[in-house]
């Protein structure tokens, strides 16, 4: 267990996305906390205690700067003089000034707290902002099914980031006396730090590039709260998240386990020759954490064990689409409508459309997504697809028309599903303004 999690662990400085996938796997999140103490511990005598010496600790290595004030005269006499201490202040730090103590601290208990910050603010918080962009459903439901994953991939993130630059900082200290580096080193291990949690919200819940890189740029204010975790635990507060959970906060952790047990039993079914089923479910996992090409290699050997696997077909139909290979995806939508010409509530008509307009036959993407608009009249995407061909034909009006429908039909959808559909109403809007001018 050690062994096979320390290889996962050096695995993120060089594949990353395939090392977050199997931390999903196989990681373990005790290794994980444990890395992440050992680490924090080489990071405080390597790097952070030198900016502590240099930065916040330098009011209590000072002598303080004396005042004198004039005293109160005597009756008669002459004013004598006395001096009072002046009130000591941190050394502002580059470029963010005194304001950047609000945020941060290079204490010992800081460093030592770091794997408690991380599971009781920074992963809940990234998890509410994730959930804010991507919509995945309630809090709850989203804490308990994906929490333990992303708690595990933050550890092995923060213990992988930090481990190069604490054993650079305790090289550079025996090499040298000049301490100004440590600052730097600091940042490249935060910046190395968000990097890997890109990746790891790109794993975990399949979020696209950019929406991973803001979540990455919100979450880290959630350490501004890092002073209060004492008050954060307090009896009256565990007890309303216990009452928030329904108590099921126990259970916080089960669905990591039970992720990891699923993805295991589906790499055993796959020694049976005839499960084209197993094959096609690893295809869906490696399709949801961006890894496209280990997603193909699952479905064509569903496919090569049954030729009938539509959904097989349907996924490589898309990816090929998506790469830039046409006919080679119209083969595959081609074996899924000559057996079923309503597969998947008819969006293998879209994605035919698609496949046509990439490739420039706007007459057959126009018929088929006028297929699919006629059955699903309320599909953004769809509308959207075929305004763009009634423009490429040079019927402006049809065009408008299919644009109107589009903004129209994000509108009337139900609230949950505005976040992954409000793309396909701006771009009609957008389009709608050209039209106009």
């Amino acid at each position: 267990m050690f062994a096979e999690n320390a290889k996962l662990l050096f695995k993120l400085y060089y594949q990353p996305l395939s090392a977050m996938s199997e931390i999903i796997d196989r990681g373990s999140w005790l290794f994980g906390a444990a890395a992440v103490v050992a680490v924090s511990v080489l990071v405080q005598f390597g790097v952070t205690s030198d900016i502590f010496r240099t930065y916040q600790a330098v009011p209590h290595r000072q002598h303080h700067a004396q005042t004198t004030l004039p005293k109160e005269p005597p009756a008669g006499g002459v004013a004598e003089e006395e001096t009072q201490e002046e009130e000591p202040h941190r050394r502002p730090l580059p470029v963010v000034g005194n304001l950047g103590w609000r945020f941060v601290s290079f204490s010992f208990g800081s460093e030592v707290a770091s794997a408690l910050t991380l599971a009781l603010l920074y992963v809940p918080f990234t998890l509410l902002v994730i959930n804010f962009f991507e919509d995945l459903g309630s809090l709850g439901v989203v804490l308990q099914r994906n929490y333990g994953a992303l708690l595990t991939c933050t550890f092995m993130a923060w213990a992988a980031a930090h481990l190069p630059v604490s054993l650079a900082g305790l090289a550079l200290g025996t090499l040298t006396a000049d301490r100004r580096y440590a600052l730097e080193l600091w940042l490249a291990s935060k910046i190395l730090f968000a990097g890997l949690m890109v990746f790891a919200l790109r794993t975990v819940f399949g979020a696209g590039l950019g929406r991973s890189v803001a979540t990455v740029c919100i979450s880290w204010v959630s350490v501004i709260l890092q002073s209060y975790l004492a008050w954060l635990a307090s009896p009256f507060l565990l007890y309303c998240a216990y009452c928030y959970f329904q108590g099921d906060v126990g259970d916080i952790l089960a669905g990591f386990r039970t992720r990891q047990s699923f993805k295991r039993y589906l790499e055993a079914a796959t020694v049976n020759p005839r499960d084209s089923e197993a094959h096609y479910q690893l295809g869906l996992i490696h399709l949801q954490r961006h890894q496209r090409g280990e997603a193909i290699k699952r479905f064509k050997r569903a496919v090569e064990i049954d030729p009938a696997e539509l959904d097989a077909h349907f996924q490589l139909g898309r990816i090929a689409r998506i790469q830039g290979r046409p006919q080679d995806a119209l083969e595959h939508f081609d074996a899924v409508v000559t057996r079923d010409g309503q597969f998947a509530q008819n969006d293998i008509w879209r994605e035919i459309g698609a496949t046509y307009a990439a490739a420039g036959r706007y007459q057959e993407a126009r018929g088929a997504l006028e297929r699919y608009t006629e059955r699903r009249s309320y599909d953004p995407e769809g509308l959207y697809l075929l305004g763009e061909t009634m423009l490429k034909l040079g019927e402006k009006q049809r065009a408008r028309e299919a644009f109107e429908r589009c903004v129209e039909a994000e509108k009337t959808n139900p609230y949950s599903r505005h976040a992954r559909l409000r793309k396909w109403r701006r771009l009609a809007e957008k389009q709608l303004r050209n039209l106009r001018t």
